[in-house]
């Protein structure tokens, strides 16, 4: 014989304006009793699992989460008319004072999304069952009512954008938000229990998001819960009591601290069998869609009656998209532009709240900086041995439960994909992006990494633009740009005008290129009040008899200075001379932007997406030193095109360049699932231009 299971429903409104029609619901109920089955209490299930009484008939609970207005009129008299009892879930800061009523005086019956929009952004309780409902419930009705959290409270539980702040918003968005403001964003929610979310903070009218801590959302859980019992108490006075997960969303933390605060059992929405043996804390129900006739009830009935097919059709919540740690790897010493932003990276995620974990070789020029940050750092050397790194890698993901693995040049990329091979195995899932700062030709196997992967994440269009052409697939390459961590700083310019130019003496970057415009400039104007420095470059020798030796003689060369020293010499600077044969999305020019500098750029690259031509710089063909050569006149003559240039770029940069957008560009990116549409492109810098 098989063993027996009870089946545990779960509805919400039952009404003409939400949920299930009063004559769906009334078909649902009928039907259930044709069939044979008997409404037990929440108490008799728990009594069950724990042994203490047999499924010696068929058996079936019904519970209504939210406690509704349309319960007490519609729901309650149709289970007195039958015979049936219910178990009531109340949202205990919804409860408010007054009498008993009967429909006639409720003069509109909202659907549940305005019902509950009501009540958070205006503290109107209307719209669900009162104290003298919920105690009449108890004591005349003979049914049951148990807690439902405080406010049913929701966060942000990703970066998954879901638009701005409007009518058409999740509900629980009025309690995320102080009050209403269509410019402000809104993104997937959750429950606040079992997600620690990301939280608005307002700064000078500004948004940004913060990630509770697990403390936090410990501590949350403890007061939320103890507020909550300690009203449904007085209204129960049980000495059993029960609770109902909000989306049926829990983890260990809140389920900890459920058990902590003295419930007894809690219902979820996972299914399976509800026997001798089930956890009370995790009773299964079955969330009954509005949609749903009394046939698919007699389905259910039969599939979550007995043991067998109740466990063969299980369905178990698994959190997803909680994003709370993130892993970056690299295996270079040098401090690069590439691994300058492995640490603002870093510095956006411990921002918002994220924790941070980097995998670096001993000796590595980030180790400081990141330290100093607040990251965690791991030390591994044996970069060369692919096998061995997987397997240290996956122990460190298991070890430090991270969530996201974001990787930084060739050989992490495979030590990452074959780590991600050994998750499936049984290791901790994580997401997996490689980091792409580059406009070269990709490795062979780029579209194979990404699909092992999560995809990639360019610094520029242009490097998206590059892969796709590699045959990546689109959805598997976000566009994250670059940001800049200024300090703030207020530039301090040098008495004398000052061009700089800041690179290496590579052919990419375009030295000649630069070296050639000055000569062209210098050829026809004296200018003797002008600098003209190159960073990077310690000796021009080799220029010698490519241009007059008295342009040679005007380049100061600096050589190589720490990154201090360059924000340092942009500061005191009035324009910044990029004229690179290949870029992505360059640091310099970031940090140029900042430090308020009009540009005078070749379209290398990302540059074009920054630099709108004649308007916040000067975009020129590549190779072209006589362009160059002229926006840098412009600039010189005109002193008032220079300052406005440099105060947009500054703007520019500080809107979209910030460690602020970074960090949402980048949950973004993480916060992706498979069909989401990927970031593509900058936010639209022509408005910031046009203001």
């Amino acid at each position: 014989m098989l063993d027996k299971s009870v089946p545990v429903f779960c509805y919400h409104a039952v009404c003409e304006e939400d949920g299930h029609s009063p004559a769906t619901f009334a078909s649902h109920l009928d039907m259930m009793l044709e069939m044979g089955f008997k409404t037990i209490t929440a108490d008799h299930l728990y009594e069950i699992c724990m042994g203490r009484r047999r499924i010696d008939d068929k058996y079936v609970v019904l519970t209504f989460d939210d406690c509704h207005i349309s319960n007490w009129l519609n729901v309650v008299p149709m289970l007195e008319e039958r015979g049936m009892t219910g178990v009531f879930f109340a949202v205990s800061d919804f409860i408010g004072d007054g009498k008993i009523r009967s429909a006639a005086d409720v003069s509109e019956i909202l659907p549940m999304r305005e019902a509950f929009i009501k009540a958070l952004s205006e503290k109107d309780n209307s719209q669900f069952m009162n104290e003298a409902e919920l105690k009449s419930l108890v004591h005349d009705k003979g049914m049951e009512v148990y807690a439902h959290t405080c406010r049913h409270q929701g966060c942000f539980k990703d970066f998954r954008s879901r638009g701005n702040y409007c009518a058409d918003s999740h509900w629980s968005t009025w309690g995320i938000y102080r009050k209403f403001n269509p410019e402000l964003p809104v993104y997937e929610c959750a429950s606040a229990f079992a997600y620690n979310g990301f939280w608005p903070v307002f700064r000078k009218g500004k948004v940004t998001f913060k990630r509770r801590s697990d403390e936090d959302r410990r501590k949350f859980c403890r007061e939320d819960f103890r507020k909550c019992l300690d009203k449904i108490k007085k209204i129960n006075g049980s000495r059993k009591q029960f609770f109902c997960w909000p989306w049926g969303h829990f983890d260990s933390i809140s389920m900890q601290e459920a058990a902590a605060c003295g419930f007894s059992g809690t219902f979820t929405l996972e299914r399976s069998a509800n026997m001798l043996g089930t956890d009370p804390m995790r009773f299964n129900r079955i969330g009954v869609g509005s949609g749903k006739d009394a046939d698919w009830i007699k389905k259910r009935l039969l599939m979550y009656s007995n043991e067998a097919s109740a466990m063969v059709c299980f369905k178990f919540f698994n959190k997803r998209n909680d994003i709370g740690k993130v892993l970056y790897i690299t295996d270079t010493r040098k401090l690069s532009g590439g691994s300058r932003q492995l640490i603002n990276s870093a510095r956006a995620m411990l921002a918002v709240g994220v924790g941070v974990v980097a995998v670096l070789p001993s000796e590595s020029g980030l180790i400081p900086e990141l330290e100093e940050l607040g990251a965690e750092i791991i030390i591994f050397d044996d970069f060369k041995n692919i096998l061995g790194a997987a397997s240290f890698l996956s122990e460190v993901i298991e070890d430090n439960q991270i969530d996201v693995v974001h990787t930084f040049h060739n050989r992490a990329v495979k030590i990452s994909c074959l780590t991600k091979g050994l998750s499936l195995l049984g290791g901790r899932k994580f997401k997996l992006f490689f980091n792409r700062g580059v406009i070269y030709k990709p490795n062979c196997l780029a579209p194979l990494f990404s699909l092992i992967g999560n995809g990639y994440i360019c610094n520029s269009a242009k490097s998206r633009e590059v892969l796709l052409k590699n045959f990546v697939p689109p959805k598997r390459v976000q566009v994250v740009y670059n940001s800049f961590a200024g300090g703030g700083r207020k530039p301090r310019r040098s008495a004398d005008i000052t061009i700089v130019y800041v690179g290496n003496s590579g052919h990419a970057k375009g030295p000649d290129v630069y070296i050639r415009a000055v000569d062209e400039l210098l050829s026809r104007h004296e200018y003797e009040g002008v600098r003209f420095i190159a960073v990077g470059m310690e000796d021009l020798s080799a220029y010698k008899g490519m241009v007059a030796d008295s342009t040679l003689k005007r380049i100061e060369c600096p050589g190589y200075i720490s990154h201090e020293e360059v924000v340092n010499l942009l500061a005191a600077s009035h324009i910044y001379v990029m004229s690179s044969r290949k870029e992505s999305m360059p640091n310099t020019l970031l940090e140029a932007f900042d430090a308020g500098l009009a540009a005078v750029c070749t379209d290398a690259g990302g540059t074009g997406e920054l630099i709108r031509d004649g308007v916040n710089g000067f975009l020129c063909r590549i190779e072209d030193s006589a362009a160059l050569a002229e926006g840098m006149k412009k600039l010189i003559d005109d002193g008032e095109l220079r300052k406005e240039m440099g105060r947009l770029n500054r703007r520019i940069v500080r809107a979209f360049m910030s460690n602020a957008a970074k960090s949402q560009a980048l949950l973004k990116a993480y916060s992706s699932l498979p069909g989401d549409e990927p970031l593509t492109a900058l936010p639209d810098i022509d408005s910031l231009i046009d203001k």
